[in-house]
């Protein structure tokens, strides 16, 4: 058990640092512009828990971070660079709300967990069609990935505006879903998705797969060197495929749980970047799922904390850009450090 405390630690020092730099870095800014640099820092860091309606907004913008980084994580650990977490996570909710829309009338326990299980079947799909192309025809994932996203937005869209429309709303949005699918929110906190603790409950599963168990141990064996897995009976291709589907099966079921247990219908901007943001964290917890945990809470302060920063103060919320992007790049510098210290050992 210390050993794997201090495991994390170890993993986790670089971020940290990285972390206040940039926070102290991000003041001095701040105290440039604004008239009241502490105000500001005030609301960036500590809005979200001025009230529970500011909490419960935090939490459920927290759960999908934390539920795509984790599968983030897997796909990274077995050597896949997985930038489809935007399009895994739209064909999760758009799935979810067709099968809640056309399926009422059923009972809503019953609509609800069918309607977990097409949009963890269609997340799954969305990450599997890059992972057979890699292994099959020599694809770069990269690129199939990226333009997933766009596919999956355009279908989401021509759904929303057609087949699944509101049209007694504004905007793009779906019909809402029976009342009785929704799912339920956190004791003594109406509105926050359960999806949270089931986030909490996916990273420790998720760190037991990946470090305790055979199949963890083959993908992350993969990812380091395939050509090495392959003369020890790993198959990496395998590996590469089971790992993608995991990953977008953990981002369809964020998309799942933002519309039945926070929006409770498809909304087509439902997502203010939620895929692209969750490399970030992945990266800055150093593809470690109890990191995921940290490191989504910390971006989804931050994310949170720039609105109300924005409210209340003359800070413009773009500030939170600029920091994340510095954060990138303090984490990339450090990443290049660490790689030239081991060749040069």
């Amino acid at each position: 058990m210390i050993a794997t405390f201090l495991g994390l630690w170890r993993s986790a020092r670089g971020s940290l640092g990285a972390i206040v730099v940039t926070l102290v870095i991000g003041f001095g800014l701040v105290v440039l512009v604004s008239d009241d640099p502490v105000e500001s820092y005030r609301q960036l860091l500590f809005a979200s828990f001025a009230s529970k309606a500011n909490f419960v907004l935090y939490l459920n913008r927290a759960t999908p971070l934390i539920l795509i980084g984790l599968g983030i994580v897997f796909a990274f650990r077995a050597g896949v660079f997985n930038v489809g977490g935007e399009g895994q996570l739209y064909m999760g909710a758009i799935t979810c709300a067709a099968i809640g829309i056309f399926l009422a009338g059923w009972p809503g326990v019953l609509v609800a967990a069918l309607c977990l299980i097409g949009a963890v079947l269609a997340g799954a799909l969305w990450g599997f069609w890059p992972a057979f192309l890699k292994t099959g025809l020599g694809v770069d994932e990269v690129v199939t990935t990226l333009m997933g996203n766009f596919v999956a937005l355009l279908i989401a869209n021509f759904m929303v505006t057609h087949a699944l429309r509101d049209a007694t709303a504004y905007g793009a949005t779906s019909l809402m879903l029976p009342q009785d699918s929704w799912l339920p929110s956190i004791p003594g906190l109406p509105n926050a998705t359960i999806g949270f603790p089931v986030a909490l409950v996916t990273a420790a599963v998720a760190w037991t797969v990946l470090f305790r168990t055979e199949w963890g141990a083959n993908l992350r064996a993969a990812g380091i060197n395939a050509r090495f897995a392959e003369t020890i009976g790993i198959r990496p291709k395998r590996e590469i495929i089971r790992a993608m589907i995991v990953s977008g099966a953990l981002a369809g079921l964020a998309g799942a749980f933002y519309v039945l247990g926070v929006g409770h219908r498809f909304e087509q901007n439902f997502s203010p970047g939620f895929g692209l943001m969750a490399l970030t964290v992945a990266l800055l917890a150093r593809l470690n799922p109890f990191g995921v945990v940290a490191t989504g809470l910390f971006y989804a302060l931050m994310l949170n904390g720039a609105a109300y920063m924005q409210i209340e103060t003359d800070m413009p919320r773009s500030l939170v850009n600029l920091l994340t992007g510095l954060l990138v790049l303090l984490m990339t510098v450090d990443v290049r450090r660490r790689g030239r210290a081991r060749v040069a050992a």
